[in-house]
């Protein structure tokens, strides 16, 4: 494996996983449909677009989940719609989910609930114009380009489609120089990876979201805090309960 996919495993195994990009930006000019029947076409992914993870999926990246669990399959466990990627939010379900030569295109009927009808209405107004999906690398159909410093997705595991409001995120991941840990947490990696398949697919997805949200709070440095709450209290000290904090000490 090549030490960009090591390291990129050893900072995303277990974890749920979601990729993005910018439609304003995209190459290609198109409008998001949303009809007068409740339905919303648009892209979930865009081909050979190199997002913030320096990953990139291909033409027939998907093609293995659309035939086990697309809207065309007979499974229980389709791949969902939802909003902002909360598998706690779904608004509705994809009637047409397939790859055609620009990237993953979707047709879906929103359900007519509080979220729904929000997705719809700032869909048309163009406050919300951008979409994501939510999957689980497989690392074996993976490939590093040096030409382009990109690592080429030839399959992914996808589970969920969302409405969101910005196309990427900007992630911060902690600087490792020591070998001893690296390779510990490639083995954290991997032994998280061989738990989850023993897991229910539903069972897989909830323990992946809870692992993302634990690390983006892990994220969250005391000094940020502390800055933010001198911030606040500019007068220097702050009470909780029955214990008064002197931030100048900090």
């Amino acid at each position: 494996m090549h030490p960009k996919l090591k390291d990129l495993q050893s900072r995303q195994a277990g974890q749920y996983v979601t990729s993005s990009f910018n439609h304003l930006g995209s190459k290609l000019d198109y409008r998001i449909i949303v009809s007068e029947n409740n339905t919303i076409e648009g892209y979930l992914a865009v081909f050979n677009e190199r997002d913030d993870k320096s990953t990139a999926p291909i033409k027939g990246a998907f093609t293995k989940s659309l035939q086990e669990r697309g809207p065309m399959s007979a499974s229980k466990q389709k791949i969902i719609f939802l909003w902002f990627h909360d598998l706690t939010e779904p608004i509705g379900q994809f009637i047409e989910l397939y790859e055609d030569d620009y990237g993953l295109r979707f047709k879906a009927a929103v359900d007519d609930i509080p979220e729904g009808r929000r997705a719809l209405t700032q869909i048309r107004s163009g406050t919300l114009n951008q979409f994501s999906y939510g999957f689980k690398y497989v690392w074996d159909k993976m490939e590093y380009i040096e030409a382009t410093d990109t690592i080429i997705m030839k399959e992914v595991d996808l589970w969920e489609g969302s409405v969101v409001s910005y196309g990427s995120q900007k992630e911060t991941f902690a600087i490792r120089s020591i070998e001893q840990l690296t390779a510990q947490r490639e083995d954290i990696g991997a032994d998280i990876e061989h738990y989850m398949k023993s897991l229910s697919r539903a069972k897989e997805m909830e323990l992946r979201q809870l692992l993302t949200r634990r690390d983006s709070l892990m994220d969250v440095k005391p000094d940020d805090i502390i800055r933010s709450l001198k911030e606040d209290k500019p007068e220097g000290t702050m009470v909780i309960g029955d214990y008064k904090i002197d931030l100048t000490k900090f």
